[in-house]
């Protein structure tokens, strides 16, 4: 089933129930096919053809969808280009898709425009104010009466959208992504976290990163999905209670200051009852505070941009093993297998490697990548892991992320999380330093709460008390703040790179 085939079944079903709420006001499913349509429409009068990329540099708001929608009825391919990258990372993306059009949000226009490659005439269509100097605007390309839908035939097997991964380990790879990935990721994950059409979703990525994870399961499903531009704890919390949030997506990071706001003002999250965390490990501490405050668990799930969404989930109702992300979704596969491609036992940590129709096959323009990380049906993620006698699965760390340490193996999860038990620290990220002796040993970078003045010597001490020996950090450096990457998590490639 495709994103066109979902939309045009729920204005034909329930023309007049709420799709989208963005700043209090209502957009049913007709108004939002009526819309599509238009956009779809125009882009294929100004000469959008299938295949050809539209890069998209919009915030969380219904542009955003709209536009998304509209290239896949045109047959286009949408590619989300992440606005907080420096301009010199962007104009390698441009230049790697090569787009037909760009829509850009007015908050965006200066760095789109600087991104430019020398030479190479990219059509701008402006979202927003009107400005002078572009060629196409958002506005003008919906005036007049409704028109029908473009009479093109979408095939499941598509080419949708380029989804870039962040680059928070390399620079980014562009995942081929059609409906029919779309559609078995949404299916797996509505049938593993019990998602129904009466569920209100508000999901917090960022709107480069898994965009089609804000409306692909509502549009499925015929659901309602609330739209925050800001991510501040506070207009997340109120958009919660306000909209009666049911299904929330986020970062861990996120549920910490929503429960810091809890603290200072009452709001009613009693709807609240699919609280999902991804992108990043969930410490169980966290998951239990959230379970006292609010009523239900935060529900780890693990994912990729290659398995087009989350493929490993906790079940609401069911029994969350502390640290697990939970077991394989319905039609994806997982193994932990070793150097050799041999799959290991159970508690043996290994590679994560993933199968299922919700799989991409390769990057765009990549095939240096595709190669190394697609071997027989199977896409290798980097990522270390292990899985347990009942099948539940459980991150360890990247595998370029690991280090030795006199020969040792150090995950630096593990570490981090013995520094997060300290009731002064708020974040960390353990990153390797070159040692003569030692070969490598890790080093702490500590954003402490309030401030707090930790000593180096404090920390190494409380890590002695957790840790073997050839674990426990060397170094210890306290900063105001840790760089983050556009998903919100740490980026240790920049933190490493200091040290070269």
């Amino acid at each position: 089933m495709t994103l066109v085939e979902m939309l045009e079944r729920n204005e034909r079903e329930f023309p007049n129930k709420i799709a989208i709420i963005y700043r209090h006001t209502g957009i049913t499913y007709r108004e939002l096919n009526v819309t599509v349509d238009k956009i779809a429409n125009a882009l294929i009068a100004m000469g959008l053809k299938k295949g050809d990329r539209v890069g998209l540099m919009l915030p969380r708001v219904p542009e955003l969808i709209v536009s998304f929608l509209s290239i896949a009825k045109a047959q286009g391919i949408v590619v989300p280009i992440n606005f907080e990258l420096l301009e010199e990372k962007i104009r390698t993306i441009l230049i790697n898709i090569l787009p037909r059009y760009l829509i850009i949000h007015e908050n965006f226009l200066d760095l789109a425009k600087r991104s430019l490659p020398s030479g190479l005439k990219i059509p701008i269509i402006a979202v927003g104010e009107r400005m002078n100097g572009e060629e196409f605007f958002w506005e003008e390309m919906l005036k007049g009466k409704s028109s029908p839908p473009p009479a093109l035939e979408v095939k499941e097997n598509d080419v949708v959208y380029l989804n870039y991964t962040t680059g928070s380990t390399g620079n980014p790879k562009g995942a081929i992504t059609t409906h029919s990935h779309i559609y078995w990721n949404t299916v797996a994950s509505i049938d593993a976290l019990k998602m129904t059409s009466n569920d209100v979703h508000l999901c917090m990525f960022a709107p480069f990163a898994h965009p089609h994870e804000i409306f692909a399961r509502p549009l499925y499903l015929g659901g309602t999905m609330v739209l925050v531009d800001k991510i501040y704890p506070k207009s997340i919390a109120e958009a919660i209670a306000h909209h009666q949030v049911t299904c929330m997506m986020g970062l861990a990071p996120m549920y910490e200051n929503l429960l810091e706001v809890l603290e200072h003002k009452t709001y009613n999250f009693g709807s609240l009852r699919i609280p999902e965390s991804g992108g990043m490990y969930t410490r169980p501490e966290l998951i239990e505070r959230f379970k006292r405050k609010v009523g239900v668990p935060i529900l780890s799930v693990l994912g990729t941009t290659e398995t087009a969404g989350i493929a490993i989930a906790n079940r609401p109702g069911e029994t969350i093993i502390s640290g697990s992300a939970g077991k394989p979704c319905k039609s994806y596969e997982v193994k932990i297998v070793d150097e050799y491609d041999m799959e290991l036992p159970k508690n043996e940590i290994g590679e994560m490697i993933f199968k299922g129709p919700g799989v991409v096959q390769g990057y765009y323009q990549d095939p240096i990548n595709t190669q190394s990380c697609f071997k027989n049906g199977w896409y290798y993620s980097g990522d270390l892991g292990r899985r347990d006698e009942e099948n539940n699965f459980y991150f360890i760390e990247r595998k370029s992320g690991m280090m030795k340490v006199a020969g040792l193996k150090v995950y630096p999860l593990e570490i981090e999380l013995a520094l997060l038990e300290h009731p002064d620290i708020k974040e960390v990220a353990i990153i390797s330093v070159k040692d003569t002796l030692r070969g490598e040993i890790p080093k702490a970078v500590i954003v402490t709460k309030n401030g707090v003045d930790l000593t180096e010597k404090e920390v190494i001490a409380f890590c002695r008390d957790r840790l073997p020996n050839y674990m426990v950090p060397r170094i210890v450096e306290l900063r105001e703040a840790l760089p983050k990457i556009g998903s919100g998590k740490i980026n240790k490639k920049e933190l490493q790179m200091e040290r070269i």
